[in-house]
């Protein structure tokens, strides 16, 4: 009877309830939605770390920086274990790099994923209140400046796209499933605008810091004199289409100079020892933290790039002979670009003497890239290391480049150029970390550049030598024109084993679009001629 009774009830309870149209209609339990990540705590600020998350992928952003920026030109051969070894690498400095390249595969898709992160931002701050880690409302100020933030992130990431690849997809919302299937390729000048928007935005945000007022705390973060910076790294860039440009390169440039916030370390290896994102030189820069315990992971450039062997690396982007002949006699950044076999560096317990002998290789390896020991990551490839996008000696050479081209005072040129020889001939001539070195670096002072000079051939030797192994290479070869002719030159000379003839007028100043984002697109993004 009592059972009857239980159940009779438990019937009549469920009756009731399933007469309620909004029994079935309830939110699922334990799901983050956009709605509401955007609304809880501290949203507006965990949006932006993921916008500049996108700069911490091995795959998709450190490793094709690497090969697109020195092993596609004159200053870096693959290395690896073998010729078998990341073939597709080799490919970009022989001139036959196909559709469907890994490393641009993953380029191309970190880009846009990083693309997409900043729109996704911009689409949800506008029309979300935002909260704090307190839960207080965002003050206007604050959302402002991460609004302009990101803008600086996508248009970086843009620049770097449109550098590779010219025109690209360009995307500026968050897209649907269907918007994917109807891409097209915008022409290189719409970018270029694109870009040029989103920092002009940027700079015009009074609530974006400058350094002088940054918290320490923030470094590297972006600051006011950082867009300054990059808009001169576009401008000049794009000065190759339209020399008009090199006027805004100019007065972007002076900016970040009049700013009086940067100055030229007066030690050039202090750029690439611990804490250098501390030094006065920095105006915009990927640190690379190594704490696992609080989602922090380093960089794997570090492993990528430094000798195997007794490291246990990987072996890659092995400076050239062509590269190491560019440096004068008596430039001590030569001791800090390059390392050799034989050179010795402290360990926990002992020594670590380089060997490249178990692998084939230049003979050098990158020294800005080599940490000792006691400097790699737990995992050794998660490594507390610095990358400088761009630092302040670009910035007076740029400055000095546009200056030129744009008509200005060849005295004022020259100035800008030794302030970074000066610097380069006053540091010191010994590795600061090492037991001992095999190259050694005479007591000779570099020569003045003089307003006399061909100063448009000092400053694309001093940027070469200024910027070596930092992944800048290919794009100042692009915008010189000269990327072509510069490896068909390279082809011609002892050791370059014939690389560089293939490449060609028309064809090689870019690289080919993935075959995937292609048919991904339903053949509406377009490949570049003669891929």
């Amino acid at each position: 009877m009592k059972k009857t009774l239980y159940l009779t009830l438990c019937m009549c309870l469920l009756g009731a309830i399933s007469c309620k149209k909004s029994f079935l209609d309830r939110p699922p339990l334990g799901v983050q939605t956009e709605n509401n990540f955007f609304a809880s705590p501290d949203a507006g600020f965990k949006t932006v770390v993921k916008c500049y998350q996108v700069f911490n992928d091995a795959y998709g952003y450190e490793w094709p920086r690497t090969e697109l920026g020195d092993i596609a030109t004159d200053d870096a051969e693959k290395g690896g274990s073998d010729a078998g070894d990341r073939p597709f690498v080799a490919d970009f400095g022989w001139g036959r790099t196909l559709a469907n390249n890994v490393s641009l595969e993953n380029f191309w898709a970190n880009h846009y994923l990083g693309i997409g992160n900043c729109n996704n931002a911009l689409d949800n701050f506008p029309k979300n209140i935002l909260i704090d880690a307190q839960g207080y409302k965002l003050s206007d100020a604050t959302k402002s400046r991460y609004v302009a933030e990101i803008k600086v992130l996508r248009a970086f990431l843009y620049f770097e796209l449109v550098r590779v690849f010219g025109g690209v997809p360009l995307v500026d919302k968050t897209l649907t499933v269907n918007d994917g299937s109807k891409l097209s390729r915008a022409t290189a000048k719409d970018i270029f605008t694109f870009i040029i928007q989103d920092l002009d935005a940027a700079a015009a945000e009074t609530n974006l810091p400058g350094k002088a007022t940054m918290p320490t705390g923030e470094i590297g973060r972006v600051n006011k004199e950082a867009v300054y910076a990059l808009e001169a790294r576009v401008y000049l860039y794009f000065a190759k289409d339209d020399a008009t440009l090199f006027a805004k390169a100019r007065d972007a440039a002076k900016k970040v100079i009049d700013s009086h916030s940067y100055s030229l370390d007066p030690e050039f290896q202090t750029l690439y020892l611990p804490g250098s994102y501390t030094s006065p030189e920095p105006v915009f820069s990927i640190i690379h933290g190594d704490n696992p315990s609080l989602g922090i992971y380093g960089s794997f450039t570090p492993l990528y790039t430094s000798p195997r062997g007794p490291t246990g690396a990987y072996g890659f982007d092995q400076p050239t002979q062509n590269l190491v002949d560019e440096f004068e006699p008596g430039d001590p950044r030569l001791l800090y670009t390059v390392i050799q076999p034989g050179d010795v560096f402290p360990k926990t317990s002992g020594t670590e003497v380089l060997n490249f002998s178990s692998y084939p290789s230049t003979g050098y390896h990158n020294r800005k890239s080599y940490l000792t020991q006691a400097r790699r990551g737990a995992g050794w490839g998660d490594d507390a290391w610095t990358f400088h996008v761009i630092r302040y000696a670009d910035v007076l050479l740029m400055y000095a480049e546009a200056l030129l081209q744009s008509g200005g005072d060849k005295q004022v040129v020259a100035d800008n150029i030794n302030l970074v020889r000066y610097r380069a001939s006053n540091s010191s001539r010994t590795d600061a970390e090492a037991v001992s070195r095999v190259l050694v670096i005479p007591n000779t002072p570099l020569a003045d550049v003089k307003s006399s000079d061909d100063l448009v051939k000092a400053i694309k030797h001093e940027r070469r030598v200024e910027f070596a192994m930092e992944y800048q290479r290919l794009y100042d070869l692009q915008r010189w024109n000269s990327y072509i002719e510069t490896m068909n030159i390279f082809a011609t000379t002892p050791k370059s084993n014939g690389r560089g003839a293939n490449f060609k007028k028309g064809v090689n100043e870019l690289f080919p679009i993935p075959q995937v984002e292609i048919d991904r697109s339903g053949g509406s993004t377009k490949q570049n001629p003669g891929y």
